[in-house]
């Protein structure tokens, strides 16, 4: 008995190790120095003065209380940004160990190749083209912190340990003041789960549908109290900070909500057919027809098929939801749930090929998760370093800024202090060559939030930021439109260096 516990232990060891050896393998070009926006916003303002201003406003406690411990110890940002991706990785490699053994724990696969097809599905499920952007950030460790949290609530939901709803309340709640979006994750992991266990339709996993209605209806209010608990903590952090930022549209402003619902359907087809060009296209929709196909071949339960039904409903929903609620643009990270099914779909379907005589299905089935396991890893690898191409050319662009600058003051003796800028016609949000893949690759000297601080950063200076002047831009930038780059677009008044933003 103790050989066998000594035997499973190393196994388990094994298993992590690989687990994260693929995890660093596939997200190793984030283990280097790159920039989101965020990162020229924390260099601008410092690890104390970056947190009260977004993080607290934003109910991100832990990404607060990190970020000012951080500056405490006076840890250098560089490191402090590799340090976090290199950290997040390991969260995310220990919630893909941990919902693997939860799953493995549930089917029981005999067969190693069984086991190595499971493995391959729960990368899927956690590691996928959206949690991709949870790496990107400098609080990326505390994001993935997030996602790990949501798996540990799994794991009591299966468990049922003593007062489970409270501990899953409590992860949970951490899990929110990690990062809002990873709470989505939850309920897709959760129906799953259920439905992994009607499939097997063991003795010890049966439950009545009454009974899952009612499981999940319990699940959803301890998820709305968290929010609402959240939510709270933000208009307490606002009113501390005495602060009129606000993120969310009123419910009550029918005009808003009608606007934003026009915005919607684009948003989603662009989300799910396109995964903003992450992979390639209608690859959910592909995905999703080949699950609903192979379920009727293997004969599956009608209720089973409607329970994958009712998995794709609600993945859509809660990411349909936010974006009525909130002043949020197109964003992969907090639409998980999107790419998240076409692990799930993946593992649905091995559970079902587990259930039947093993023919050439079951083959099938292995074979389509072998080649969505390489390309979704090859895409993430793809779009990494696609992220990192994207950190050069605005690299290349600031220091041209940069030298444009310091050649106009030692020209004229004339010191600048003051920046302003303007659109062109067609303002592009990626650079020309680079892939748009959302805020991996988005122009971070084009997002209205983060220039002055690009500026500031390539520049190595604190510019007081100034209004267009309607004579410099008539004279100037007028009906101008520029798909790349020129100094053509800066302009240089006595101590004011104007720009137009193409």
């Amino acid at each position: 008995m103790l050989n066998k516990i000594k035997k499973l232990k190393k196994e388990n060891i094994i298993k992590y190790i690989v687990i994260l050896g693929i995890t660093i393998l596939i997200c190793q070009n984030f283990l280097q120095m790159h920039y989101s926006s965020d990162t020229y916003v924390l260099y601008d303002l410092g690890y104390m003065e970056y947190p009260s201003q977004y993080f607290l406003l934003d109910g991100r406690l832990i990404s607060t209380v990190v970020c000012y411990l951080a500056g405490i110890l006076k840890i250098p940002i560089e490191m402090y940004i590799v340090g976090m991706d290199f950290i997040g990785i390991i969260f995310i490699a220990t919630a893909i160990y941990m919902i693997n053994k939860i799953l493995e724990k549930i089917i029981n696969p005999e067969k190693v190749i069984t086991k190595l097809m499971l493995l391959a599905g729960s990368f899927i499920l956690i590691l996928n083209q959206f949690t991709l952007e949870y790496l990107l950030f400098p609080e990326s460790a505390v994001m993935c912190l997030g996602v790990l949290f949501n798996v540990i609530a799994i794991k009591f939901m299966v468990d049922n340990p003593k007062c489970k709803y409270i501990k899953i309340f409590l992860v949970l709640l951490v899990a929110v003041f990690c990062y809002q979006g990873v709470l989505n994750m939850f309920p897709v992991l959760a129906i799953l789960v259920y439905i992994v266990k009607q499939i097997l339709d063991k003795r010890e996993y049966k439950v009545k549908e009454k009974e899952f209605f009612v499981e999940m209806i319990k699940l959803a209010f301890i998820v709305i109290v968290v929010l609402a608990i959240c939510m709270v903590a933000i208009k307490l952090g606002k009113t501390l900070l005495n602060s009129n930022q606000e993120r969310m549209i009123h419910l009550v402003d029918m005009e808003a909500v009608t606007l934003r619902g026009q915005t919607v359907l684009e948003y989603m087809d662009e989300l799910w057919n396109r995964t903003m060009h992450m992979l390639p296209e209608n690859t959910n929709t592909i995905i999703v027809i080949i699950t609903f196909v192979s379920l009727i071949i293997m004969k599956t339960k009608k209720e089973i098929i409607m329970q994958y039904i009712l998995l794709l409903i609600i993945s859509f929903t809660i990411c349909i939801v936010p974006m009525f609620l909130f002043n949020t643009g197109i964003c992969g990270r907090v639409n998980e749930p999107l790419t998240m099914i076409w692990g799930a779909s993946l593992i649905i379907l091995l559970t079902k090929s587990c259930n039947i005589p093993e023919g050439k299905v079951t083959k099938f089935v292995y074979l389509l998760i072998t080649v969505s396991f390489i390309v979704n890893n090859i895409f993430i690898m793809q779009n990494i370093t696609e992220h990192i191409a994207s950190n050069r050319v605005e690299e290349n662009m600031g220091k041209t800024i940069k030298y444009a600058l310091e050649k106009y003051e030692k020209e004229t003796g004339n010191k600048v202090t003051k920046f302003a800028y303007a659109y062109d016609r067609k303002p592009q949000q990626y650079a020309v060559g680079i892939r748009p893949i959302g805020s991996l690759t988005e122009r971070k000297l084009a997002c209205s939030w983060s220039i002055l601080h690009t500026m500031n950063f390539y520049c190595e200076r604190k510019f007081d930021k100034v209004r267009m002047p309607t004579s410099i831009y008539a004279e100037n930038m007028m009906d101008k439109d520029y798909e790349e780059f020129s100094e053509e677009q800066l302009v240089f008044k006595g101590d004011t260096l104007y720009m137009l933003v193409y």
